[in-house]
């Protein structure tokens, strides 16, 4: 079997998307199996552009919502699994995204015909309910569609091969809409000629619309390479993070079978990607959080900005407690490190090895949040490193207290660490296994 998880180990944000895409160049299949439009993916690849003198290699970005990270590679075959939200209007935009990337007029596509959508009154009933405020989501219906999905009236991607029945599901739903929050709010919508859109849309499509579940069981039997990759992070899970400033999904490994019809016991290696410092979008309780000037410098030369929100990320120092917590709620087997090249130039970088409640230490990640609000940091200081480590491809190539730093953090997780990216491009990575 050769069946490899990647999940994100904070609150999102981590560099997935870049881990995933390294991975697939050898992978068979890379499939999603959780969230939605919520999700933001950012890679930076190599588009081939063909011209009259040959072709050129043109660097490019694609920030990835819906369609796996690994789908870039020609031949990786993507997979939006059944634990998804699907937005069929994102979905397309980015399928002719691939096309173009790829420069492929097949996006090399499956799709969970247990996929449930996300319809455009999603995004109208969140709005509506007033929890995007509250709770400072991507406004997306997220909750709304996931809301739908267990009130078990949500139209899924295979109900697209019964036109009557999707277009059955949709006017119930719509009706019910209506009467809970009046028709104005949703009197751009005809039900009709959504469904006439979306079915429309889909025509191409339908015989990549299956039991995807099926599919990559059948690969791992095979030993086909078969890659699952996560959305939103350990501290975002619906159980297990920080509710309830969560999303709707099972970000952790046991969404992998709840979300992908793939058993974790099927998994080989489990990678656990984490930012070399902590960040966070939106509401929530963060004890590292920094807000003097080197939580800002950590913004700005990290660039944290949200892919799927623009918002600004809070940001502050590596909180190795969340960290251990999120390596034993997963069970991994090795640790991704990310943008450890942003940390250059500190003198002294900090982490924090346990909390403060009233007074009392705490080495283990809170569950309630009214607790973890609470917590204050119990940091020590590791000495910084003031070269610019962008170009080190090798561990002997960083600087002395720049393995010092990594090497603390597998210490503290419990965790090796298999690989350190210090860059945004595919090639800026150190390997250590």
């Amino acid at each position: 079997m050769t069946a490899t998880a990647v999940l994100g180990l904070q609150w999102g944000d981590e560099g997935k998307g870049k881990i995933v895409h390294m991975l697939s160049m050898e992978a068979d299949w890379c499939a999603r199996f959780n969230g939605g439009t919520n999700a933001g993916h950012r890679v930076v690849y190599d588009r081939i552009e063909v011209t009259n003198n040959g072709n050129v290699t043109v660097p490019e970005e694609f920030a990835f919502h819906l369609v796996p990270s690994g789908s870039l590679n020609v031949n990786c075959t993507g997979v939006l699994g059944n634990g998804m939200v699907v937005d069929p209007y994102a979905l397309q935009e980015e399928i002719e995204m691939l096309k173009r990337a790829k420069n492929s007029d097949d996006p090399n596509l499956y799709f969970s015909e247990s996929a449930h959508l996300l319809m455009p009154y999603h995004p109208i009933v969140e709005r509506s309910a007033g929890s995007t405020s509250e709770l400072d989501t991507t406004a997306k219906g997220i909750g709304p569609a996931y809301r739908d999905k267990v009130k078990r009236r949500g139209a899924r991607l295979g109900d697209l091969k019964f036109p009557e029945l999707f277009k059955e599901k949709v006017a119930r739903t719509l009706e019910w809409e209506r009467r809970v929050w009046g028709d104005e709010p949703f009197k751009e919508i005809d039900g009709l000629m959504l469904c006439d859109a979306i079915l429309k849309m889909f025509e191409p499509y339908l015989d990549r619309i299956t039991d995807t579940g099926l599919l990559l069981n059948q690969a791992i039997d095979e030993n086909r390479d078969v890659l699952l990759e996560g959305a939103q992070a350990t501290l975002l899970d619906l159980d297990h993070g920080t509710y309830p400033y969560v999303t709707s999904s099972s970000a952790t490994v046991g969404g992998i079978g709840v979300g992908a019809g793939v058993s974790p016991r099927r998994l080989d290696r489990i990678i656990g990607v984490s930012k070399a410092y902590t960040t966070r979008v939106g509401a929530g309780p963060f004890p590292t959080e920094d807000e003097t000037e080197a939580g800002q410098r950590l913004r700005d030369v990290g660039h944290e900005y949200g892919t799927t929100t623009g918002r600004p990320r809070r940001c502050g120092w590596l909180d190795l407690v969340a960290l251990k917590y999120a390596h034993r709620v997963n069970d991994l087997t090795e640790l991704a490190l990310t943008k450890l090249d942003v940390l250059s130039g500190f003198d002294q970088i900090k982490v924090a090895v346990a909390y403060e409640i009233d007074g009392e230490r705490v080495e283990h990640f809170p569950a309630m949040p009214q607790n973890l609000e609470k917590c204050k940091p119990v940091y020590e200081s590791l000495p910084g490193w003031q070269e610019d480590i962008s170009g080190c491809r090798t561990v002997d190539e960083l600087p002395q207290a720049a393995q010092d730093y990594i090497q603390f953090v597998s210490d503290f997780a419990g965790c090796p660490i298999g690989v350190v990216s210090v860059g945004p491009g595919f090639a800026e990575n150190v390997a250590l296994r």
